[in-house]
């Protein structure tokens, strides 16, 4: 022992041989034999500080293997071979797991209130393996549950962490609710992505049912291929942002004519320190004169779309035209001649000007809002059959692609081709991208009508992914997320997607030197990497190589 047993910093604890195995070997039921005490070691609990001395013991059969080391079974302070308690370890695991804590907030939490001598540091360090170990265990409690329920309903999406960093391909199961795994690509093709699938089949040993997705180009490509007979649901959430990015677009067209002509009133662009005489009143700035409809006026252009629900340029035009009425009336009953009048009836002229000039496509993007709350509506309609949802979204359809002919007689089908939202598109060109749309989302945006759960969406994706990042910004600095995202994303994936009792579960029950040890090996490992392709002093640079080969062909030489 390397310290006194007696002393008033710590209390000794020695720990002996567990009553309940009456001195048997853990492995072959032997005797055990008392060896020697370890050398000791302080640890330091939330209740004070241990000097913790473990009683050694060996097997007395010599065919057993643990006859050849000296071990003792027992519970201890310690964790990990650390010189902190277990009950820190849980504690820590308490507050990152369940309460969201910082580590910076845990380290606070024991220095002051529990005087724990303890570095943010090695509380990050605890978290990290906190993460990592309950992570496993999620996966470990996923097998069992997947290979009850017997199937798998498959979503799976991308996200890029930022930087030059591999993408995290997530793949969950929609019936459970259960992230099945996580992969990462420097790049990934159908083929590889087809790998990764039935390396999940062999893991769960169960058949996949069904997918939902999104519609990207590569998991069609690997459905298509090599799964085409099982069914695919298209997400009809990104089916509607679709549609919607285009049509705020063609709002886009309303809106910022009219918060540029807001912003050039006379009223609002005029000098502030400038002063004017106003009857009755006397000097002051025209600003000062009109602060309060100038207020009005930029509360207004402040507005923002309600995503699938309401578009600022419809609204703007609206608030805009029934303010113009009120102040046209208010108007008549003011002296023409004050220069008061005379500048509100400029406002007034200036902003029904923009109000006429707007007109047509106000018109234009109510119409195409219209017809995207029906095909929303139908979409949405719970009580509503797979026939006759079909059936009212191809009469929108042929709505739209009636008034697209008429408004342009050249127009035809075959020409629609894919293009990004753009507020340089005319309403007729947003009409046949629509169309191409739903003629493309067609065949799978009603597939889940044949699941044994009506999953619509892969929107679940969507705010796992949401909620991972969330949580990782509470974490690190801006600067710092795209490194943490690409080190500790995947574990984070899996804490945030599991049954709160799994993160209640007692970790120090669950805890394994050996496998916390080699998890740490992997974290480090992982770092390691990541570190070296953002940092750009340890990269080699000698990519001219693939320049030259690529651009520089030299002429063969004639003999």
């Amino acid at each position: 022992m390397n310290r006194p047993t007696n002393s008033e910093k710590y209390r000794t604890v020695r720990i002996s041989y567990p009553p309940e195995l009456d001195l048997k070997c853990t492995v072959c039921g032997s005797k055990v034999k008392f060896l020697y005490p370890d050398n000791g070691k302080v640890v330091h609990t939330l209740k004070g500080d241990v000097y913790q001395v473990v009683n050694l013991y060996t097997c007395t059969d010599e065919a057993c293997a643990m006859s050849e080391v000296a071990f003792n079974p027992s519970p201890r302070f310690d964790y990990s071979g650390r010189h902190f308690g277990a009950d820190v370890f849980s504690m820590i695991a308490e507050e990152f797991l369940i309460f969201d804590q910082k580590s910076d907030q845990i380290y606070k939490r024991l220095a002051f209130k529990h005087r724990l001598s303890i570095s943010p540091d090695t509380v990050r360090r605890m978290c990290d393996d906190v993460l990592t170990l309950k992570s496993l265990k999620i996966d470990e409690k996923t097998v069992e549950i997947i290979q009850k329920q017997g199937f798998i309903l498959l979503a799976l999406d991308g996200q890029d962490p930022g930087g030059a960093v591999p993408s995290i391909w997530c793949f969950i199961d929609l019936i459970s609710n259960r992230v099945l795994a996580t992969r990462k690509f420097d790049s990934l093709d159908h083929e590889t992505l087809r790998d990764t699938i039935e390396e999940l089949k062999d893991l769960y040993g169960v058949e996949i049912v069904g997918w939902v997705s999104d519609k990207q180009n590569l998991i069609i490509k690997c459905h298509d291929t090599f799964y085409p007979e099982i069914p695919h649901q298209y997400c009809q959430y990104h089916f509607l942002r679709n549609l919607w990015n285009h049509l705020a677009k063609l709002d886009s067209k309303v809106y910022l004519p009219l918060k540029k002509a807001v912003n050039g009133l006379y009223i609002h662009s005029a000098s502030k320190s400038a002063k004017v005489n106003f009857e009755n009143v006397g000097k002051v700035s025209v600003r000062e004169a009109f602060e309060n409809t100038d207020d009005d006026l930029q509360a207004m252009i402040r507005v923002r779309n309600k995503t699938f629900k309401e578009l600022r340029g419809i609204w703007l035009y609206e608030t805009l035209d029934e303010y113009v009425g009120k102040m046209e009336k208010a108007a008549q009953e003011l002296d023409p001649s004050f220069r008061f009048t005379k500048i509100m009836t400029r406002t007034i002229f200036s902003l029904q000007e923009a109000l006429d000039e707007v007109k047509k496509n106000y018109e234009d993007a109510c119409l195409m809002q219209e017809h995207f709350q029906e095909i929303r509506e139908t979409l949405g309609d719970s009580e509503t059959s797979r026939r006759e949802k079909e059936e009212r979204l191809g009469y929108i359809n042929d709505m739209i692609l009636m008034e697209a002919k008429q408004r342009d007689p050249s127009f035809q089908e075959e020409d629609c081709k894919a293009f990004l939202p753009s507020k340089n598109r005319t309403t007729v060109e947003v009409m046949g991208e629509w169309h191409r749309l739903w003629k493309s989302y067609l065949p799978g945006l009603f597939v889940y009508y044949g699941f044994s759960k009506p999953v619509r969406t892969n929107m679940e994706l969507e705010r796992l992914f949401s909620k991972q990042k969330q949580a990782i910004f509470n974490r690190a600095a801006k600067s710092n997320v795209c490194r943490v995202v690409s080190t500790r994303g995947e574990d984070y994936l899996r804490i945030k997607y599991c049954d709160p009792e799994e993160l209640q579960s007692d970790i120090i029950a669950e805890y394994s030197d050996e496998v916390v040890r080699e998890l740490r090996a992997q974290l480090v490992a992982e770092i390691k990497d990541i570190t070296e392709r953002l940092v750009s002093r340890s990269r080699g640079y000698k990519k001219f190589d693939i320049d030259i080969k690529k651009y520089y062909h030299q002429k063969g030489r004639r003999d």
